[in-house]
């Protein structure tokens, strides 16, 4: 009798567990905020800018669309009232001025690339033509004006991509890491992705998976920057809540997000600049043990569909 109570009541628990788990689970650790395992507190430091010119530093807005008002077929809807399209927070950092020479490079979703050309004086404005190298997808020319401290232009791409023509309007902008910044409370967290299929005889069919991943309003209250977060701080966070709170600390050091959605909502916060590619030698150990212990439940959310630790 006690054999067949235990063989049901294992098999009772292994249904459970395979009602529940994800088995296509994933965990997105982007390569530039992977953590090493070195003890240290230094933060690296934000290049100085050449305080002689005042053209010199970060200009930073958003790289919007610039070709024309056909908007609707490339914007994405992912539901629920929210719409993509297609802008990202872009930083133009001019780093060097040598006469009618100059040097810099631009950061926007997750690709920094670097850009020379010339500059000329009219009057009161500044006058740029710079061109990044060519050799990669997303490369292409940027003519801008600067003028009564603002940067505006035009960004057109060598290649045929999605968007090829840009435009912003930038304001200068100083980045300093700083530990206790709290996120403002400004654009819902919105999990999406592209699905495609092939349907057959050269059909292809796509739609937007969507997924309203924040639940509770702590991501507005926890700083996993400044304070060594517990598990009875975590263990009854959702998967949502866990992902931001995470790269959180990325964005304080400058990230630059390749992720979409993780890009939409951190340009939404207006301390947020795109500054870095790679921030794995910046964190601190708070955040070192904090991005493991998020890790560690974040995947546990996902692998269960934030059952885990619910009770």
């Amino acid at each position: 009798m006690k054999k067949i109570v235990l063989i049901v009541l294992s098999l009772i628990i292994i249904s459970c567990k395979t009602d529940i788990k994800n088995p296509d689970s994933k965990i997105t650790v982007e390569e530039g905020t992977k953590v090493e395992n070195t003890s240290s507190e230094a933060i690296k430091k934000t290049p100085e800018k050449v305080k002689k010119n005042p053209l010199i530093g970060y200009w930073v807005g958003f790289f919007e669309r610039n070709d024309g008002n056909n908007y609707d077929e490339k914007a994405v809807n992912v539901g629920g009232g929210f719409e993509w399209n297609r802008q990202n927070k872009i930083n133009i950092s001019i780093d060097s001025i040598a006469e009618n020479l100059v040097f810099g490079h631009s950061i926007v979703a997750g690709n920094d690339r670097p850009f020379e050309g010339t500059i000329e004086k009219q009057g009161d404005d500044f006058h740029f033509k710079v061109k990044e190298p060519g050799d990669d997808k997303y490369d292409g020319e940027f003519n801008f004006t600067i003028s009564n401290n603002q940067l505006f232009g035009t960004w057109e791409a060598y290649k045929n991509i999605n968007i090829k023509k840009r435009k912003y309007t930038l304001d200068k902008k100083e980045f300093t890491y700083n530990p206790n910044t709290m996120l403002d409370e400004t654009t819902m967290y919105v999990k999406w992705k592209t699905i495609t299929q092939d349907m057959g005889n050269g059909n292809v069919e796509k739609w937007i998976s969507s997924e309203f991943a924040t639940a509770t309003d702590l991501i507005y209250e926890m700083n996993a920057s400044n304070t060594v977060l517990s598990k009875s701080d975590v263990e009854n966070l959702k998967k949502g809540d866990l992902t931001i709170i995470r790269n959180a600390i990325y964005a304080r050091h400058g990230y630059s997000f390749k992720s979409r959605p993780l890009r939409v909502f951190f340009d939404a916060q207006s301390w947020y600049i795109p500054v870095h590619t790679d921030i794995k030698s910046d964190f601190t150990d708070i955040e070192k043990q904090n991005i493991q212990l998020l890790l560690k439940y974040e995947k546990n959310a996902s692998e269960y569909y934030d059952y885990f630790g619910r009770g």
